[in-house]
């Protein structure tokens, strides 16, 4: 019994872990599709505009109660991202060095 149950632990894990890289890839592929649609404009705009203004676009698409594709998780990431100064940067994933074989 405790190999079903540890197997159902690594497996919820596994969900959670897969979740939150979906999470984060949905947050990416927004600040993507924001630079490549208005890399100008951003350019433009002094940093704390450009984070207001990508704030107010990631509410309008992920908000859980108006947004075109609620999603609260998401949101919250782009939120803490563009809250913090990161400016208009594609969000790093947690580990993502990459290791070139020698």
């Amino acid at each position: 019994m405790s190999a079903n149950q540890n197997l159902t632990e690594a497996l919820t894990i596994l969900q959670e872990q897969l979740e939150a890289l979906k999470n984060l890839t949905d947050a990416n592929e927004f600040m993507v599709s924001a630079l490549k649609e208005q890399g100008n404009t951003l350019k433009s705009l002094d940093a704390e505009p450009a984070r207001e203004m990508l704030r107010q676009q990631a509410r309008a698409q992920f908000d859980p109660e108006q947004g075109n594709s609620p999603d609260a998780a998401v949101l919250d990431i782009l939120e803490q991202s563009l809250g913090k100064g990161l400016g208009a940067e594609i969000i790093p994933f947690p580990g993502a060095a990459v290791k070139h074989a020698v």
